[in-house]
């Protein structure tokens, strides 16, 4: 018994161990949006309002999901990691992976094909290529864990019927619990007792007593009830949300029968990714797939017969070859709810939802190729079956990388699927973050070529145009984003931003506040609008707009320094060093936090570790401009004009709209000869940021007198 048990965990094994260089990857992708930037995700204290929270974080997001215990599983992960640790992540998927890989390879001993079956079906599945998305993504662990239970509850329904005693009670109690904790991993898992009752009749089993079925059927009635309930509570319905974007699923746009084309096209799709899976992508969305329009189109043709020919043949074979109908009819059940026929959902394709329809795939292949009833019969499915695991294990080998990070990603599906404006304007994206901002301006250009109305290219477009120094540029395109997106903060608090850099204080203000009116939870905005507030000298009003921020994002450093900024501001010296020695305790590498650190240590009259501190916020990445202006303080009062000057210039390539710095470098620049033009260009730029700093008047006079 020993060895055959260990030869059914060999798949497991194999599963696992292809998958372990993804521990080296960093989160990509929507783990991002999911994971990283969910401000309910740093705290365990605040679990029960994540749970009870959309699958997306913020205003203005998807709110049509809801897979409580696949996010409960992220807060976790984090707890004890210690922090968002990518390895921790990608470990526990990979983990997971390994168990849905060993449940499929005992359900396939379940419908009774035999030790080889459930092996072939069990290698097939740990090497299927089309898999590294839902095991390499982090946020593919809804995947992933809706296929555990679902696989699970399988089994222990099986069990509940076919033995007795304690154990037949307690996979009772437990078949619709893992049905249950499916549905709240994932949506689609709602399938699952369609799934036991085909399951039943895959295997015959013993009568039982009609109580305990009873009981069971009970059981899962119960769990679909509750799980459909608390999405109702949760999000107001049942289905999935109204208004898909175009650019996330085009068909759902296309109306109910070209849609629907387009649908069977995309099965046809999905048939070659099953059975052919060289080009992979991460995305699919629009314009990469055309939409079908004409009723004879082949794709669609393909698909029709695909998804009739399925279902007619495992309803067909469920009585003469239960396993094989059973497979077969487990492929059609469990694409019904991904595949656009019977309703729209958010993705028009995705490989990821390949995950568990696979499993059905894998198992037919184990009916297919045993019991072999001759030798010939016998080396010719070893031979198949070997080259079938080793091209999957080769091909997903090649696949890993491309998962690395986000550029390694969004290029490897830019060269698969040129046509897909969300890969062009998460590409964007990826640049935006490494503040390469000409780069990032020129992939949402793309994305805006693909997809002229994509209202979220336009709002990051416009950011990318003012990191740059464009905020006449960004303006009109901000303004378009936001007509376009009224109900979202984030674009809100972009457009407020570049009227402020044009020096529209007043509408910058009020696109503040209306994204807070909006998301009351909106860091962003609460803390522009305490900038706003700082450079009128209401500083009392910018420190209570700040404490909003820091309250809804408390683990963000950056936020905690710039409340120390506001309390010196306050002449709250005392609570600004703890401000800075928070903001240095949550995130040492920050730049800014090390500026915060330095400028604790002038407070405290120690201006070498303070010189020492913005040295290194200035070598930090991103490198803090305002470091570089105390720099240039320090080298000013040290008589070395010329170094000091160095750092203003500095300070101003870092950031052109630092008005300290400007004023610094014309107050230096003021008293060299021949320097008196471009000391009146930095005075007068530093007034159009700031026109209420400290000592306005008396610059005013000043610039007058430079301009004579």
């Amino acid at each position: 018994m020993s060895w055959r048990r260990a030869a059914l965990a060999l798949p497991a094994v194999l599963a696992i161990v292809l998958h372990l260089p993804a521990l080296g990857h960093d989160f990509v992708f929507d783990d991002r949006g999911v994971i990283l930037e969910n401000p309910l995700m740093r705290d365990m204290g605040d679990l029960p309002r994540l749970v009870a929270a959309p699958w997306w974080a913020g205003a203005g997001r998807d709110a049509g999901l809801w897979r409580p215990l696949t996010i409960a599983t992220f807060a976790l992960d984090r707890a004890l990691a210690g922090g968002f640790r990518p390895e921790w992540f990608h470990a526990v998927n990979i983990l997971l992976h390994g168990v849905v890989t060993w449940l499929l390879t005992l359900v396939a001993l379940d419908i009774g094909g035999g030790v080889v079956a459930a092996l072939v079906t069990g290698m097939l599945f740990a090497v299927h290529p089309v898999h590294v998305e839902a095991v390499v993504g982090i946020v593919g662990r809804a995947e992933l864990l809706a296929a555990a239970a679902t696989l699970a509850a399988l089994r222990l329904h099986r069990r509940a019927l076919s033995s007795g005693g304690r154990a037949a009670v307690a996979a009772t109690v437990l078949a619709p619990l893992a049905a249950f904790a499916a549905m709240l991993s994932k949506e689609s898992a709602f399938v699952v007792p369609l799934l036991a009752w085909l399951f039943e009749r895959a295997a015959p089993l013993p009568a039982g007593g009609a109580r305990r079925r009873r009981s069971l059927w009970l059981g899962h009635g119960t769990a679909l009830a509750t799980a459909l309930a608390l999405r109702c509570v949760v999000l107001g319905g049942i289905g999935p949300p109204a208004g898909i974007p175009l650019v996330d699923n085009p068909a759902a746009s296309a109306g109910p029968v070209d849609g629907r084309l387009t649908a069977l096209a995309c099965v046809t799709r999905y048939a070659g990714l099953l059975l052919w899976p060289m080009r992979l992508s991460a995305d699919y969305s629009y314009d990469q797939i055309p939409i079908v329009r004409f009723p004879g189109d082949l794709r669609a043709v393909v698909g029709a017969i695909l998804v009739v020919g399925v279902v007619a043949l495992g309803i067909a074979l469920l009585r003469r070859r239960p396993a094989a109908g059973f497979s077969l009819l487990f492929v059609a059940v469990t694409m019904t709810p991904v595949v656009n026929l019977a309703v729209f959902v958010g993705t028009l394709l995705a490989e990821r939802l390949l995950y568990l329809p696979s499993a059905g795939v894998c198992l037919l292949a184990g009916c297919l190729v045993a019991p072999p009833r001759t030798a010939r019969a016998r080396k010719v499915a070893v031979a198949v079956v070997t080259a079938l695991v080793v091209a999957g294990t080769a091909r997903t080998w090649a696949r890993l990388p491309d998962w690395r990070d986000d550029f390694a990603l969004y290029r490897s599906a830019a060269e698969v699927s040129p046509r897909s404006a969300r890969i062009r304007y998460n590409l964007g994206n990826a640049w935006l973050r490494q503040r390469r901002h000409a780069e990032a301006e020129a992939e949402y250009r793309r994305a805006l070529e693909i997809y002229p109305v994509f209202a979220d290219a336009q709002a990051n477009l416009g950011m990318a145009l003012l990191q740059q120094g464009r905020p006449a540029e960004a303006l009109p395109i901000l303004a378009d984003a936001a007509a376009r997106l009224p109900r979202n903060a984030e674009v809100a608090v972009n457009l407020g931003s570049a009227h402020r850099a044009l020096g529209q204080a007043d509408r910058a203000e009020a696109e503040f506040r209306r994204a807070i009116a909006l998301d009351p939870e909106a860091a962003t905005a609460w803390n522009n609008l305490a900038s706003m507030l700082l450079s009128r000298g209401e500083a009392n009003a910018a420190v209570a707009a700040l404490e909003r921020a820091v309250a809804a994002v408390p683990g963000a450093a950056i936020y905690h320094v710039n409340l120390g900024d506001g309390l010196r501001a306050a002449g709250r010296d005392d609570e600004a060093l703890g401000e800075f020695d928070r903001a240095a305790g949550l995130d040492p590498g920050l730049g800014e936090a090390r500026r915060a650190a330095g400028e604790a240590a002038l407070i405290r009259g120690d201006a070498d570790t303070a010189a020492r501190q913005f040295a290194m916020a200035l070598d930090a990445d991103p490198p803090s401009a305002r470091a570089a202006n105390f720099l240039g303080f320090l080298a000013a009062g040290a008589g070395d004009r010329r170094v000091a000057a160095a750092y203003y210039e500095r300070a101003l390539a870092i950031d052109p709209t630092l008005s300290d710095a400007h004023r610094s470098l014309a107050l230096l620049l003021a008293g060299v000869p021949g320097e008196r033009g471009r000391a009146a260009a930095h005075l007068r730029r530093s007034l159009e940021m700031d026109p209420n700093q400290t000592g306005a008047d008396e610059m005013r006079r000043m610039l007058v007198d430079l301009e004579r």
